[in-house]
């Protein structure tokens, strides 16, 4: 357990609080399961290996079988205390964890998945943090992330707190890892269960709906969970296939659909839009097939909103496909130079206002793509970054871009050599 584990609970007094058995909170752990009857039974040990049940708190397991066709029932069976639920029929997950929810009987609900498991101290820590702070919706935290090349040893690493709508909503790369959470189970009731049409994002569409109910707290300093990554895994797959990249803007919009009809509302809508834009052109680069893929998506997205140019989440990624392409072409500065005019094509195409600066656009795309080559094609760099400077004339009459330009050049020149001084 992390030293802030232990702090907390100290901060809070419940170490030294002993409870009757009716007066200790009882929290549900619902496990929803389908045809992993092979992993089912660590996620059920890690949850019975809770520290301080019985004395911090009480605690009840229910199984929900996704009407598996495996040995699940056997499994669930080795452990008498815990409570089996078989569904009639398959209705994935949410469906699972919702019957799950609804079967509870108790004051917080904690969510495991069948190829997850608790560390011993996650109930430990986050039960008393709940107690000590009714106004507190939601605790969650950092996972170890096994299964892909290289574990995540904490993820995130960070998370916010307090009202997190906003960072929710405009943080659309997917940083939330429910056998994390401890949820009030009245929230429930009062922003509704698990949506079952939406497979592999009905966490993040949760997690909004709950949101907008009640603060949440994020712990850092060590991991409550640990995760299995696979690309074989419900998550990865709807990545792949495109689900999630049809799910996700239907959910943002959903969210921001209850927003007032305010100035600042306005913007957190702006800021979401382009955090969806960004996080699909991610998506679609290190899962869907990399650079065109990638572009054709921004290039769609921008014939609809030509304002997504002027953010800077978009903008970065408009920035990596130049750089790209500079790096992959004989003419670095041609190449650039044809990605923005199919941008320009696709803004005019798009028939749309748009109040931004074109010609600055091309610059800022053939500087990202001279500090990007200075690596690779380190003699051709700075032809294309004195072509930056003929192709956006607002670097001369702006002294303050010409400067950011020169820090960018130098410092990463300056990282650069450091790097050969270190190299073998």
């Amino acid at each position: 357990m992390s030293d802030e584990s232990v702090a907390l609970q100290k901060e809070h007094g419940m170490n030294d609080m002993l409870r009757s058995p009716a007066e200790r909170p009882l929290v549900s752990v619902v496990i929803p399961t389908y045809k992993r009857a092979y992993l089912l039974k660590k996620a059920i040990v890690s949850a019975l290996a809770q520290e301080q049940v019985g004395e911090l708190f009480e605690m009840e397991i229910i199984v929900v079988d996704d009407c598996s066709p495996d040995d699940t029932a056997k499994v669930v069976a080795e452990f008498p205390g815990v409570q089996y639920l078989r569904l009639p029929e398959n209705r994935g997950a949410s469906g699972a964890r919702n019957a799950g929810i609804k079967r509870s009987k108790g004051k917080y609900v904690a969510l495991l998945d069948d190829d997850d498991e608790f560390l011993t101290h996650k109930l430990m820590v986050q039960v008393p943090i709940l107690e000590a702070h009714p106004e507190i919706g939601v605790s969650y935290g950092q996972s170890v992330v096994t299964g892909g090349e290289t574990p995540l040893l904490l993820w995130p690493q960070w998370g916010p707190s307090g009202n997190v709508f906003e960072e929710f909503v405009t943080r659309t790369d997917d940083f939330l890892h429910p056998p994390t959470w401890l949820v009030r189970r009245e929230l429930f009731e009062q922003a509704g269960f698990f949506d079952e049409s939406k497979a592999g994002m009905e966490h993040y569409d949760m997690a909004l709906r709950i949101a907008a109910f009640a603060p949440w707290m994020f712990l850092s300093g060590g991991p409550v969970a640990r995760g299995r990554y696979s690309q074989q895994g419900l998550w990865y797959s709807t990545i792949v296939n495109g689900t999630n990249e049809q799910q996700l803007p239907n959910i943002v919009e959903a969210a921001l659909s209850r927003l007032p009809a305010t100035a600042d509302a306005d913007r957190v809508r702006l800021k979401a839009r382009a955090a969806v834009c960004a996080s699909i052109a991610h998506q679609r680069w290190w899962a869907g097939g990399g650079l065109e893929p990638t572009k054709a998506h921004l290039l769609r997205a921008v014939r609809e909103a030509p304002w997504l140019l002027q953010e800077p989440a978009v903008l970065e990624w408009l920035q990596r496909i130049a750089s790209t392409l500079a790096m992959s072409s004989a003419h670095p500065v041609s190449a650039v130079k044809t990605f923005w005019k199919e941008i320009t094509h696709a803004v005019e195409e798009g028939k749309r206002a748009y109040t931004g600066s074109l010609r600055r656009l091309l610059g800022e795309l053939l500087v990202a793509a001279a500090i990007s080559m200075k690596r690779g094609s380190p003699r051709r760099a700075p032809l294309v970054a004195i072509s930056a400077l003929l192709n956006d004339p607002s670097y001369w009459v702006q002294p303050a871009r010409l400067c950011s330009l020169y820090r960018a050049w130098t410092q990463e020149a300056l990282v650069t050599a450091e790097g050969a001084r270190v190299s073998p």
